[in-house]
C-alpha cells in the first residue's frame, strides 16, 4: 500500500478502533502522503473509554522526510495540557531538538553519543515496519528510539509466508506479521534516576484495574508487544490489524475498510 501511494504521489487514509473484548479504548487514523521527493506519515489518535481515566491524552504525529533529513512532529494534550516535541534526525548525527513542551518534564532528555547517532525516531519506526509489508527484511533487528522525553530499544521480528499468486517465483516470501517488542527495561526518562524505572508503580491508593490500565499505555517496566498483521486479499501487501498484548490482554486494532483508497 505504501509503495503504491508513493508511486502515484497520492495521498491514503485508514483507520483503526482499538478494542478490548468489545470494550473501546481508544481510535487511530494514519495518513500517507508522497509529493515529488518527500514523504510524510501522520498518525492521530486518542484514547476512549474507561483508558482515559490513567491516561486522557489526543495526539498527532508526523514524520516528514527528504532525503537524509526526517523531522519528527508531535503535538498532543495530556488532561488538557497542550504539549509539543519537534525533532530533526539527519543519519550519523545527534537529533536536534526544536521544541518541547511536556506536561511531566520540563526539559527534553539530552541526545549523547553515541546511542543518539544512532536514534531513530518513533514515526521512522513505524513507517518501516509498515514498509516492510512489501520488504520484510526491514522487519528485523534492534533499535534506539528517542522522542525527546525518553529513549528505549525496540525489537522487531518477522513472520512470513510464501506468496499466492502463481505470477512470481514460488520462493518469494510476503511478510505476514512484524512483531515489534519495547524491551522495558531498556527505557529511560529525562530526569529518572536509574535507567529500569518506569511508570507502572501507581499509588497506594490505586486500584488493581487501574493499575492494570496503566500498564495498557507503552511505557513502563515490563516488555511491551505489539503485533502488526498484513494482509493481500486487496491485492497488496495491507496492514489489516494490529495486537497490542497488556496486562488486560490482547488489545486488537481493526481497519473498517481495508480496501477502500
Amino acid at each position: 500500500m505504501f509503495m503504491a501511494a508513493a508511486a502515484a504521489a497520492a495521498e491514503h487514509t485508514w483507520r483503526m478502533d482499538l478494542r478490548w473484548n468489545f470494550l473501546k479504548l481508544g481510535q487511530v487514523t494514519f495518513v500517507v502522503s508522497t509529493t515529488g521527493d518527500e514523504e510524510r506519515l501522520e498518525i492521530i489518535g486518542k484514547t476512549a473509554g474507561p483508558l482515559r481515566w490513567v491516561k486522557n491524552y489526543d495526539g498527532r504525529g508526523l514524520l516528514e522526510r527528504e532525503g537524509e533529513r526526517e523531522t519528527y512532529t508531535l503535538q498532543g494534550t495530556d488532561r488538557g495540557i497542550d504539549e509539543i516535541r519537534r525533532i530533526v534526525f539527519e543519519q550519523g548525527e545527534l537529533p536536534r531538538v526544536l521544541e518541547f513542551k511536556d506536561s511531566s518534564a520540563e526539559r527534553y532528555l539530552e541526545p549523547a553519543a553515541p546511542w543518539g547517532n544512532k536514534a531513530w525516531s518513533p514515526m521512522a519506526l513505524v513507517d518501516r515496519v509498515l514498509k516492510s509489508a512489501e520488504y520484510p527484511k526491514l522487519c528485523a533487528g534492534q533499535f534506539t528510539v528517542f522522542d525527546g522525553k525518553r529513549r528505549y530499544e525496540v525489537l522487531l521480528s518477522a513472520t512470513t509466508s510464501p506468496e499466492a499468486s502463481g505470477s512470481v517465483d514460488a520462493n518469494r516470501q510476503r511478510l505476514a506479521q512484524c512483531t515489534a517488542i519495547l524491551l522495558g527495561a531498556s527505557l529511560y526518562e529525562v530526569g529518572q534516576s536509574l535507567p529500569n524505572v518506569a511508570q507502572d508503580r501507581g499509588s497506594a491508593v490505586e486500584t488493581a484495574s487501574s493499575k492494570k490500565l496503566q500498564q495498557v499505555w507503552l511505557f513502563g517496566r515490563g516488555d511491551r508487544r505489539i503485533d502488526f498483521i498484513f494482509t493481500s486479499e486487496c491485492g497488496y501487501g495491507l496492514l489489516s490489524e494490529m495486537r497490542f498484548h497488556s496486562a488486560l490482554g490482547v488489545i486488537v486494532g481493526g481497519v473498517s475498510a481495508p480496501c477502500s483508497t
